[in-house]
């Protein structure tokens, strides 16, 4: 029974550690909330009419926004708005909600990636 103790350890111990590799969230380079969505870093940022989201691979590297596109369900004043992301800028796809947002966001964001598909939910307080 000793013999596969220490095997056993060091495949805990090793499991745990993958489990840890993306570490901290990288900081809202655009002012926006940061989720992480199956080995992407999405960054959501919602202003007035705008629905921008970035993403950033698990290494922090932007995607081209060419291998980006989704949808965004977006909260506004007790009603659901689906919002059509399409590519807007380097790594960012973006759409535009029928009304003005107002300062608590409540989001889930729906992306395909490069054939891969990553979903995140978003919550901002006012």
């Amino acid at each position: 029974m000793k013999r596969y103790a220490i095997p056993l350890f060091l495949a805990l111990g090793l499991a745990s550690g993958s489990a840890l590799a993306h570490g901290e969230a990288p900081q809202a380079a655009h002012g926006g909330l940061v989720q992480e969505a199956q080995e992407l870093w999405l960054e959501l940022v919602v202003k007035d009419t705008d629905v921008t989201v970035y993403v950033l691979d698990e290494m922090r590297k932007p995607v081209p926004a060419s291998q980006i596109s989704g949808t965004a369900t977006v909260l506004v004043g007790g009603k659901s708005y689906k919002v059509d992301l399409s590519p807007a800028g380097t790594n960012s796809v973006q759409g535009k909600l029928p009304v003005a947002a107002t300062s608590q966001v409540v989001a889930t964001v729906s992306l395909k990636v490069g054939g891969r598909t990553a979903s995140a939910r978003f919550t901002k307080k006012a």
